[in-house]
């Protein structure tokens, strides 16, 4: 028996062999991670990575409470360390369950100016906080239920490039054999971070971010720059760029899709049901050479609630790409000199209520292909004297059945002058050009409307007003007369005096359904 018990434990707990090892792990139990928001718990979490990585996935519950993760990385110089991001890495199955713990990392150093690159103008920190959730190579993901704090409210830095301090990021970036499938990122909250809030970065699909926030982050909410197939629905991304003393790192988007490696490697993202408000660059942004981007019932909101420019509004250069059924208080820019584009894929714009106290809707001499039709434009009030409501000059553009809700305010100031711009577009037709506040706007005679400049446009279809003079004296070829009855109908609608706003709302978008069902009969 004395030689026979060796062999027992031998084969009970084998020392290597992952069909053998755990599948089911507790932090605290199984790695000693304490859930008193003060205790390093670095080495617990670093501990229990490795072990569902070495055994191929596995459960993962975090109890409840507040876990702080006191180490931060210092990748050289004189004080380099070996503190590495929290990485779960060639997972074939693997749930992390936090419970609606809060992970709290520490932000208390100053990233210091450190290095620079040759042939680049910036400077770069060798200091960075830790990646709490990093998957590589994993597939059939779940990570669920946790709030995770960047610690940036106590960070400062000298003047420095980002680097990555970041919440959570799937990763493929290091070898091109890896590939992330199957993730799903559900009730997670991820702020505070000197850069972003999340990052997908996969060479793979189905990457999935549903009910998760992200709210002041030092760059992004969101950065999504490689992998096809990506659902961020129900999230809201608000206030990056606010982080207090240690400030911001540009872009400061909200969202960013931004293909960073190469044609092909960014395509089909949905991006749903999601609040984008309040940061400190682009709502969203998706760039050209992403592809297949689809913004679907998303309320969007500038840092002015709608008297931004368009590089504080939505940014939308991604090809064969649409943005529909949202509500947005701010300028959409279609087209940017340095996002030229001159193929045949179009951008649609379609079935959006517009707020705009700035230009509304930017398309600008760049040739974008574009359909900007079926959307209500509202002009807020006070808008900004010296813009055009919209602003098109494109050649490639569509401009066909959209409402355009001008103001009295401003147009008693400019009256008798050219208020918006559908110039050189390759198509406008039954489009409505109305007015808020005509009434109450005793500074605005009734000989005075406002005019659209239409010179250039190559296929002309009516154009609906209301019955004033100055409208005639334009000498629009289709010029159409919409009957005081069907003006009183529409204007009649709240979507048209709802300037105050705060989140997504379906009750207005039934509205701009209802006015288009009702004017159908009239704009033929």
């Amino acid at each position: 028996m004395k030689n026979i018990f060796p062999l027992l434990l031998i084969f009970i707990y084998p020392a290597t062999g992952k069909a053998q090892q755990k599948k089911v792990y507790d932090l605290v139990k199984d790695f000693g991670a304490k859930a008193d928001g003060k205790t390093d718990c670095y080495f617990a979490f670093k501990q229990c990575a490795k072990a569902l990585s070495d055994a191929g996935g596995g459960t993962l519950n975090i109890p409840k409470g507040m876990y702080y993760i006191g180490q931060y990385k210092i990748a050289n110089g004189p004080q380099k360390n070996n503190v590495t991001d929290i990485v779960f890495k060639n997972c074939t199955k693997l749930i992390i369950k936090a419970n609606g713990s809060t992970i709290l990392l520490n932000g208390n150093f100053i990233r210091t100016n450190d290095y620079s690159i040759p042939n680049e103008t910036y400077r770069y920190s060798y200091k960075t906080t830790v990646a709490p959730f990093m998957f590589k190579n994993c597939s059939n993901v779940l990570l669920e239920n946790v709030s995770i704090d960047g610690g940036v409210r106590s960070m400062k830095k000298d003047a420095v490039a980002e680097g990555e301090c970041s919440g959570v990021i799937v990763d493929d970036a290091d070898d091109e054999k890896y590939s992330s499938s199957n993730i799903n990122i559900t009730n997670v909250t991820s702020s505070y971070f000197a850069t972003d809030g999340f990052i997908i970065r996969s060479s793979g699909k189905n990457i999935n971010i549903i009910n998760c926030t992200a709210k002041y982050n030092g760059r992004q909410g969101l950065s999504i720059v490689k992998g096809k197939s990506i659902l961020v629905n129900n999230c809201v991304f608000d206030s990056t760029g606010f982080t207090g003393a240690y400030g911001w790192h540009a872009p400061g988007a909200g969202v960013d899709v931004e293909n960073e490696f190469g044609k092909g490697n960014l395509q089909d993202v949905v991006i749903k049901n999601c609040q984008m408000r309040s940061n400190k660059g682009f709502q969203i942004v998706t760039t050209i050479s992403s592809e297949n981007v689809k913004i679907d019932s998303c309320f969007i909101a500038d840092l002015t609630y709608g008297f931004g420019e368009g590089l504080n509004g939505v940014g939308m250069y991604s090809l064969n790409s649409t943005l529909c059924n949202s509500i947005i208080f701010a300028t959409i820019q279609v087209d940017l000199a340095d996002q030229q584009y001159k193929g045949e894929l179009v951008q649609t714009f379609k079935n959006n209520i517009i707020y705009s106290g700035n230009r509304a809707m930017v398309s600008s001499d760049f040739a974008r292909p574009c359909t900007i039709s079926d959307n209500i434009i509202i002009m807020l009030p006070k808008a900004i004297v010296g813009e055009y409501f919209p602003y098109i000059q494109n050649y490639n553009c569509i401009f066909n059945n959209n409402i355009i809700m001008m103001h009295a305010g401003k147009m008693a100031i400019v009256s008798g002058q050219v208020s918006s711009l559908v110039q050189y577009v390759k198509e406008a037709k039954n489009n409505v050009w109305l007015m808020n506040g005509y009434e109450k706007e005793k500074k605005l005679k009734s000989s005075y409307f406002y005019t659209t400049a239409f010179n250039g446009t190559r296929s002309f279809g009516n154009q609906y007003f209301p019955d004033n003079a100055i409208i005639k004296s334009a000498k629009i070829a289709a010029f159409k007369i919409l009957p005081d009855s069907k003006v009183a109908a529409v204007t009649a609608y709240p979507l048209f005096t709802a300037y105050t706003q705060s989140r997504y709302n379906k009750l207005y978008l039934k509205q701009a359904s209802a006015i288009r069902n009702m004017l159908a009969s009239s704009l033929k």
